[in-house]
């Protein structure tokens, strides 16, 4: 009888995976991730692999939900469009430095950005797990990966919530969760052995990663911007 329970679990968790691509255990990690951080910390420090879903996967799954829901809005180019489009004289310079009209401009923008959001900014806050090692040189790199997208996780779905505000509120989202950075990184005291440890790894973390977040939006604009003077002017 006792089997009966996890049995039933397990065929939800089955059905789960194979309808949306998640299951509880992702859902539990997303929770926890969120409400439990010090858990998710531990959990990987101490390399079990076994009671959360590896936060990389949980990332792109995030993203990919980013991505959907942007859509609901035009996407990036629906953002963008809607945010220049406040400024007049902005319309005015962009269609003439690219040469044709800011809606066609943006649509191109927004198809770069879609696909580069993930790989750019996340490949480059991804860097912050060298900043994780530096702090404690006993984790391994899969302890170190995941800490490092268990930040960077919770830090997205505030930039989910961020997303619809500004989307509502016709300013675009902000390319990451720089701001979020800094809310986020008191929880990386958990790996910090004294109060000035805490205080000091703690900033330091959130320093780095809010660069790192800074420069792969910086690029993702650049690239999108170029993709779209390329195909603006039949590339």
């Amino acid at each position: 009888m006792s089997e009966e329970p996890e049995n039933r679990r397990r065929e939800v968790d089955d059905t789960l995976e194979d309808a949306f691509g998640v299951n509880l255990r992702a859902l539990t990690t997303l929770k926890d991730v969120l409400f439990r951080t010090d858990a998710v910390f531990r959990a990987f420090a101490a390399g079990d692999r076994e009671t959360y879903t590896p936060t990389i996967r949980l990332f792109v799954g995030l993203i990919a939900l980013q991505v959907f829901v942007s859509y609901l809005w035009g996407g990036y180019a629906g953002l963008l469009l809607s945010q220049w489009q406040q400024q007049p004289n902005v319309v005015a310079q962009m269609e003439q430095l690219f040469g044709g009209p800011v809606e066609v401009i943006t649509e191109h923008y927004g198809n770069a950005a879609t696909f580069l959001h993930a790989v750019v900014v996340g490949g480059f806050t991804a860097l912050s797990a060298f900043l994780v090692g530096s702090f404690n040189r006993s984790l391994g790199w899969v302890a170190r990966v995941n800490i490092t997208f268990t930040v960077l996780s919770a830090g997205t779905v505030f930039g989910l919530i961020l997303l619809v505000a500004s989307a509502l509120t016709n300013h675009m989202a902000l390319i990451g969760f720089a701001p979020v950075a800094v809310f986020l990184s008191y929880w990386f005291f958990l790996l910090a052995k004294t109060r000035t440890g805490t205080i000091l790894k703690g900033g330091l973390f959130a320093a780095v990663t809010m660069i790192y977040v800074i420069i792969g939006g910086f690029v993702m604009g650049l690239i999108g911007m170029a993709y779209a003077y390329v195909r603006m002017n039949g590339g």
